[in-house]
């Protein structure tokens, strides 16, 4: 196809097919890069056109292509939503076993023997070193060293880590 055939080719129907798209789909966007991509494959596969005859050829290439765009989009919208739901169901899930985690630390700390629950939460909530706590609660360092040890101990077996 000549130069000069494909240009008049483009500046006759360009606005013609975009608007044919444009009022199938709605969107100018879409519209445009559609009737590009018609004119694209005339040029590129060196169509030889009959002038008088391209319109109706080029209508059914913009409807082919608008078919065949629409049909990757349902794909990929299908795709889209069911990796949605997969990780919806996901963050519901890792929220409900996050909770579930919760509760359960919360039981298991209730049942700690109560020396041993003060040191732990002294080392955890208040970030204090075993010196501090040892200062505080006026024991050994040893001493608190083993009752820290049975706490995690515990806590590990109750929240079946170990």
């Amino acid at each position: 196809m000549k130069k000069e055939d494909f240009k008049f080719l483009f500046d006759t129907y360009f606005d013609a097919i975009k608007n044919y798209i444009f009022y199938r789909v709605g969107d100018i966007d879409i519209a445009t890069d559609i009737a590009q991509d018609v004119f694209v494959r005339v040029w590129e596969k060196q169509m030889q056109l009959d002038l008088k005859n391209a319109k109706y050829l080029l209508y059914k290439i913009a409807k082919d292509m608008l078919v065949s765009k629409y049909r990757k989009f349902e794909v990929e919208a299908k795709y889209n939503n069911r990796m949605q739901l997969e990780l919806t169901e996901l963050v519901v899930d890792n929220h409900y076993d996050y909770k579930q985690l919760q509760n359960s630390y919360q039981q298991a700390l209730v049942q700690l023997p109560e020396k041993q629950r003060t040191v732990f939460m002294m080392s955890r909530m208040e970030e204090l070193k075993y010196t501090e706590i040892a200062e505080r609660l006026d024991i050994s360092i040893k001493t608190v060293e083993k009752r820290m040890s049975n706490a995690l101990s515990y806590l590990r077996k109750a929240l079946k880590y170990g």
